[in-house]
């Protein structure tokens, strides 16, 4: 559910401009702070792969965290980008057609307890570009529970073998 107060609308048309939008009520200073970084950060995610990005920065976060993640996912709906941050000063949710659930699950706990939103975007958008599931170990841990099930199966038919015996 959308908080009373998040206006999805301005926020989307903000993100068509320049993939980076505030909420209605953080101070001006903020932004003049946040907004030239945020837009470098968005710059970084398009030159290195990542896919569009789209960050907003909201004041409060709502009563409800949950929430959070509904308005990404609305603006994520709403704006044609493959990725939306939403961040609080408390929280923040993160969405995506694009990368997965468990990549984003793996990076969003380092970002969202980083402070340095700018700087944090950043790593965010390295971290999701660096992941990837691990496949020669994967494929051992395959053959490990292959050959385990096998060496059980057989112990299992020679100590039948002995008792009918």
């Amino acid at each position: 559910m959308i908080p009373e107060g998040v206006d999805i609308d301005d926020l989307a048309s903000q993100l068509g401009e320049d993939s980076v939008a505030f909420s209605s009520t953080l101070p001006v200073e903020r932004v003049g702070e946040l907004e030239p970084g945020l837009i470098d950060a968005v710059a970084h995610a398009e030159q290195s792969g990542f896919g569009s990005l789209g960050v907003v920065v909201l004041e409060h976060t709502p009563a409800h965290v949950p929430d959070l993640r509904d308005i990404a996912q609305d603006l994520l709906l709403d704006s044609g980008l493959e990725t939306v941050v939403v961040r609080t000063p408390d929280s923040g949710a993160i969405v995506s057609d694009l990368h997965s659930r468990g990549a984003i699950e793996s990076a969003q706990y380092r970002y969202l307890g980083d402070p340095d939103v700018v700087g944090a975007t950043f790593r965010l958008v390295d971290d999701l570009n660096g992941w990837s599931v691990n496949w020669p170990v994967v494929t051992v841990l395959i053959l490990a529970v292959i050959v385990a099930g096998s060496l059980a199966t057989a112990w299992t038919f020679a100590r039948r073998s002995r008792l009918r015996a």
